[in-house]
């Protein structure tokens, strides 16, 4: 494929109201999604006894470390969707959701085999007190049924994103999200079934999200072109399971290092877990809005990297670095001079305010710490250039490791919190390093995806190839012999 003209790819660069357009519903939409477990906390923070809101706060990390394990489905749907648009290619369009909804439906499945296993699994590493381990036990029981569905979601909602289908992808998370909250409040402050009912609430709002995203993927696929059973083939599967590999990687990280501080804040006692649990509700929604500057920003790289054109990959980071900036500004304000009325929204329990109150301050640095690792991601994610992803998360995780060794024990629980910065900082700062890697990259100095010299990442532009039918102009098929 020739090189984009430059005058071509200066139309083609998204202006700031173009990406704004695209951002401010994303961030509404992903900022929704932690407010699931915040509001399951909030209803839990507001029963009689702490053990409701660590029970249902370490039923929540048994989900997310399964969830997150297995982020890659939407991630790497996202990166593969946007080329596919950028291409205007059919098949590539079906693959790049047809795969990865397999591979969810196929994993959800394995997970409900497993999931004795996995709930005993999850009680011995974190030994909870029999109260809060009987609370975590109901929600898990009713909540692990959706598993299935919840990775399918996955699927469909990378590909609505790559496609920049920003209202279908409003539709299906913040009205998931909305359902939920509201059943919540239903089902417990109204009918007082407690935690089943939380748990209810939680699955009758996946179910919505599924038949929402599948409804709307219905009207924007195009003609199927060729018979489905020949669209699928294990082969392609197994390639897209190696190209995602570096985010499974990089997500084992994140839940190492999740485990490690849920473990060592187990082991501080019921009160500092509820405490704990609290704050990081409000970082979590910090993070899922750098994780919508994120997705925004994987959608605009897919489509350089679908088109082979660097000028739109370096207008979509600066536009990431000029957001990225003033979100870390609003928050880090907002949490500065508001973090005492944020922590009264998910309990009233005096005991847990004031221990969370002794921790709060480390929440201020927060945004500054995470924000570009949170962001530049997406601009690796989008390009399908996974592996420093991987390999920056891992040097995070190790700087994480040395700080949690050399603090906890002197510092306890506020130790904790400083190695946890230490992560995020990390995962910025290595990231950045890699930067150059991705601006450099062969695809985009020789006319975009599919591209056939060996590199790190090579499996994504096989798979690329794939997609489409066989390799275009400008692949080895036709270059010139070095």
């Amino acid at each position: 494929m020739p090189q984009v003209p430059p005058q071509a790819a200066a139309l083609s660069a998204p202006s700031r109201r173009e990406y704004a357009a695209m951002l401010l519903p994303f961030i509404l939409s992903t900022v929704t999604q932690p407010l699931i477990g915040a509001v399951d906390t909030a209803v839990m923070g507001r029963l009689s006894d702490p053990s409701y809101i660590a029970g249902v706060a370490v039923g929540a990390v048994i989900f997310n470390t399964l969830y997150w394990l297995l982020g890659f489905l939407r991630v790497g749907s996202t990166g593969f969707s946007a080329q596919a648009l950028a291409t205007g290619d059919a098949e590539a369009a079906w693959k790049a959701f047809l795969l990865p909804g397999i591979m969810a439906l196929l994993l959800g499945t394995l997970i409900l085999l497993c999931r004795d296993a996995v709930f005993s699994g999850a009680m011995f590493l974190l030994r909870l007190d029999p109260a809060a381990r009987e609370v975590a036990g109901i929600y898990y029981d009713i909540l692990i049924w959706t598993a299935p569905l919840t990775l399918l979601n996955y699927a469909i909602l990378g590909w609505l994103m790559g496609q920049a289908r920003i209202r279908a992808s409003l539709l299906m998370q913040i009205g998931g999200n909305a359902v939920n909250m509201l059943l919540d409040l239903l089902f417990v402050s109204l009918f007082g079934w407690g935690v089943p009912g939380v748990a209810a609430a939680s699955v009758l709002a996946c179910l919505f999200a599924t038949i929402t995203g599948l409804v709307a993927m219905r009207d924007s696929l195009p003609p199927l072109p060729a018979p489905l059973p020949s669209l699928i083939r294990v082969g392609e599967m197994l390639r897209m399971a190696r190209v995602n590999g570096n985010l499974f990687l990089r997500t084992v990280c994140l839940l190492t290092q999740t485990n490690i501080f849920m473990i060592t804040t187990a082991s501080f006692g019921t009160l500092t877990i509820s405490a704990n649990a609290v704050i990081l509700q409000i970082m979590l929604i910090f993070s899922y809005v750098f994780e919508g500057i994120a997705n925004t920003s994987s959608v605009f790289a897919g489509k350089a990297a679908g088109q082979g054109c660097a000028a739109i990959l370096e207008r979509t980071r600066r536009l990431t670095l000029h957001w990225s900036l003033a979100a870390l500004l609003g928050m880090t304000l907002i949490y500065a001079l508001g973090h005492t009325p944020l922590l009264r929204l998910f309990t009233d329990l005096p005991e847990v305010l004031a221990a969370a109150e002794r921790y709060a301050d480390w929440g201020i640095c927060f945004p500054a710490c995470a924000a570009l690792g949170l962001t530049y991601y997406g601009l690796f994610t989008g390009s399908s250039l996974t592996r420093p992803v991987f390999l920056s998360t891992l040097q995070a995780l190790v700087a994480f490791g040395l700080a949690w060794q050399a603090f906890v024990p002197f510092w306890g629980n506020h130790g904790l919190w400083g190695a946890y910065l230490i992560f995020y900082a990390g995962r910025s700062f290595f990231l950045l390093r890699y930067w150059p890697r991705l601006r450099d990259a062969p695809f985009f100095r020789h006319g975009g995806l599919p591209f056939a010299e060996p590199y790190p990442d090579r499996d994504v532009h096989e798979l690329s190839s794939s997609f489409a039918g066989g390799s275009r102009p400008g692949t080895k098929n036709d270059r010139p012999a070095p």
